[in-house]
């Protein structure tokens, strides 16, 4: 890791807590607060809206990381600033609806219709600078939309979305580095940053929760990161390594309330996380270990990003099926040993 990447790491980082300190209170008194229903996983009334802490490092590091290649490079600096400015304007933009969401001010229609127009554009301008095609404009945006409303789904319990962001934006930019996409080193390092600055103010009896702005902007953030990658060459495998247990959450809980009839617009507690959390484990516990879960597929898709896809890297992506069914099973076996506990007393 070079001086610039620790600097915006750490930048990142100090600007969200900051931030958080300023916001927290202030958001406390305007009554943006999440207050505990049926639904929720929480029992106090705890601030909602944290997520513009980190939208907020995110952003004083990656503005940092731009006036530093300018000031390195001079003019010829100016053309690294595009795909910075291009992150910033994209989770900006999702966080502007998510924060709707919090304010109550926009309908569910309409924030489907800023998510779609927003990844559309971005795809559009991805292809424009690229080789892509119109059907990776629509894969993208199909993506897009699905990753930020993923995010939303399972930021339920404290720290979970914070500790998946730092393997996010870690494990991209560790991928950034062996492709050679410096420019994306940075952006990644800013998302680990400003979640690892969050973190505190998420653990243990939150002081704050990432709300939708915070959830939307993530998404958003992984998103763009993400598509990049695959423009850059990375191997899909590899992409998509960080990102199968929430996807996998989310995609399996809403075949089986489809399959059962149910309203898939109505909220509910039956992710898999949730289950786990409902069987015994604490917040942070399940944060936890959903995030090692996370490190080990991460860590499972080496042989594909050194080798790339070949049979010889194959056999290492069956042991994410291994992982999902842990993954899956963990809540029902923690529901077994809790009933035969309490038939024993």
């Amino acid at each position: 890791m070079d001086l610039l990447s620790l600097v915006v790491f750490v930048v990142a980082a100090t600007a969200t807590i900051f931030s958080a300190l300023i916001a927290f209170p202030l958001l406390r008194r305007a009554g943006v607060v999440d207050i505990p229903s049926h639904r929720s996983s929480h029992s106090e009334a705890t601030v909602r809206g944290g997520g513009i802490a980190i939208g907020f490092g995110i952003t004083v590091a990656t503005v940092l990381a731009m006036v530093w290649n300018i000031s390195d490079h001079g003019v010829f600096g100016l053309g690294s600033t595009l795909v910075p400015l291009g992150f910033l304007v994209l989770t900006w933009c999702y966080s502007a609806i998510g924060l709707s969401d919090d304010l109550d001010s926009l309908q569910p229609i309409g924030r489907l219709f800023g998510q779609v127009v927003l990844a559309l554009l971005f795809s559009v301008c991805i292809a424009f600078f690229s080789t892509q095609g119109i059907a990776h404009v629509i894969a993208f945006a199909i993506v897009g939309i699905t990753l930020v409303n993923a995010v939303n789904f399972v930021d339920g319990l404290n720290g979970y979305v914070a500790e998946w962001s730092i393997v996010c934006g870690g494990w991209y930019a560790f991928v950034s580095a062996w492709i050679d996409e410096n420019d994306i080193v940075l952006l990644s390092l800013a998302l680990a940053g400003a979640a690892a600055g969050f973190l505190p103010f998420n653990l243990g009896r939150a002081r704050a929760f990432l709300g939708d702005i915070g959830s939307y902007g993530i998404g958003a953030a992984v998103f763009a990161i993400a598509v990049w990658l695959f423009v850059s060459g990375a191997p899909i495998v590899v992409i998509i390594a960080p990102l199968i247990f929430v996807l996998f959450d989310v995609g399996l809980i809403l075949v089986l309330r489809l399959f059962q009839g149910e309203n898939i617009f109505l909220p509910h507690r039956r992710h898999i996380y949730q289950k786990i959390q409902q069987a015994g484990w604490n917040h942070g516990s399940v944060s936890i270990f959903h995030a090692a879960l996370c490190i080990l597929a991460c860590i499972l898709s080496v042989p594909t990003l050194v080798a790339g896809n070949t049979a010889t890297t194959y056999p290492s992506h069956v042991f994410w099926a291994a992982l999902l069914a842990l993954y899956t099973l963990l809540p029902i076996w923690l529901r077994r040993r809790a009933d035969k506990e309490a038939a024993v007393r």
